[in-house]
């Protein structure tokens, strides 16, 4: 009996040798990033620029463009990456990463009254955020060096929250709540490119600089667009361009 408990268990062993030497490879060829960041520019619009949407008794709503850039700040990042080098240049990675914008107080628009003259339609809107998965492919330049260059694509699936404001009636001074974007998943698109810079062995700082495009939001439904003038075809939140800049620290199994 203990003859036989002891060839199982040799035989346990050899067979897990054989597997941890087989899969020393994939480990070795492994590495694990850690980024924070941040989009240094979303120049993105809502919708288009003084475009008259609501005409009413005693005056006209017109509501100026919408740009990320002027209703969102404290746009920043962070994620993790499982990257594969294939060889000394093509690395293979597979991409989590989470981005939160901060809503600002925004003026959106004036109403022209036929008895106050101009009054601004201000609007305070609600944060917002990004979880992204996507897999992708990086070129890396001078394997070897301490400093090496690269390139990277990288195409995945974007999950928005809904996109809502508190808006002014500038006429009653009363915040109408409004969903202008209806949460839900998108596709992402991503070129990048940066510095990675090896201080000591198996360890690497990654400076990355991106570009990612994400498809529009589903079209919002919310019946408080059309007391606000803006009827459906503007409840919607175009695609649009981010261009986050990030710092990670890689390291090498």
């Amino acid at each position: 009996m203990h003859t036989r408990s002891a060839s199982l268990m040799i035989a346990i062993a050899f067979a897990c040798g054989a597997a941890a030497a087989q899969a020393s490879p994939f480990v070795d060829n492994t590495s694990v990033e850690l980024f924070v960041g941040g989009n240094a520019v979303t120049p993105g619009s809502f919708r288009a620029a003084h475009a008259p949407l609501a005409s009413e008794a005693g005056g006209n709503a017109v509501y100026d463009s919408l740009g990320f850039s002027g209703v969102y700040d404290h746009r920043y990042s962070g994620g993790g990456e499982l990257d594969y080098a294939f060889d000394e240049h093509f690395i293979g990675f597979a991409r989590a990463a989470y981005a939160q914008f901060d809503g600002t107080n925004h003026e959106i628009g004036q109403f022209f009254s036929d008895t106050a003259g101009r009054l601004p339609i201000n609007a305070s809107f609600d944060d917002t955020s990004t979880r992204e998965l996507s897999l992708g492919a990086r070129y890396a330049f001078s394997p070897g060096a301490r400093f090496r260059p690269f390139v990277g694509l990288a195409l995945g699936a974007a999950d928005l929250s809904a996109t809502r404001a508190s808006i002014e009636n500038p006429n009653t001074g009363v915040m109408t709540p409004v969903e202008l974007g209806r949460g839900g998943s998108v596709l992402e698109q991503r070129i990048e490119t940066g510095l990675s810079y090896s201080p000591v062995r198996n360890f690497d700082l990654r400076l990355t600089a991106a570009a990612t495009h994400l498809d529009s939001q589903k079209p919002s439904n919310d019946p408080n667009l059309a007391l606000l003038g803006l009827n459906a075809q503007h409840g919607d939140v175009p695609g649009h361009w981010d261009y986050p800049a990030e710092l990670g620290a890689v390291w090498h199994f």
